[in-house]
């Protein structure tokens, strides 16, 4: 069985204050600790949703191996948006 991971980082981190998976974690952005463990685990594919709004930051901040990036174009409608898009997309692969 290949077992497939989805990420869900298209949201606007407001309580947080924006940017949460931007933030710096011991030198690094926590979204990339979050690849770097799921790669530790070794699904055969990793997903991760993203917002067209934030996509550009965190192309030049994450080291994205070979997960496969998507765009979730309404995020403004809460999790549920982003976790289609990304089950959409691992039904593709």
């Amino acid at each position: 069985m290949n077992v497939t991971g989805v990420l869900l980082a298209a949201g606007a981190g407001s309580r947080f204050g924006g940017g949460k998976l931007l933030a710096p974690l011991a030198g690094r952005p926590i979204l990339q600790h979050v690849l770097d463990a799921v790669a530790a685990v070794g699904p055969a594919e990793t997903v991760v949703v993203l917002s067209p709004a934030t996509s550009s930051a965190f192309e030049r901040a994450i080291e994205w191996r070979r997960a496969r990036r998507v765009l979730n174009g309404r995020p403004e409608e809460g999790l549920s948006s982003s976790l289609r898009v990304g089950i959409a997309a691992v039904a593709e692969l």
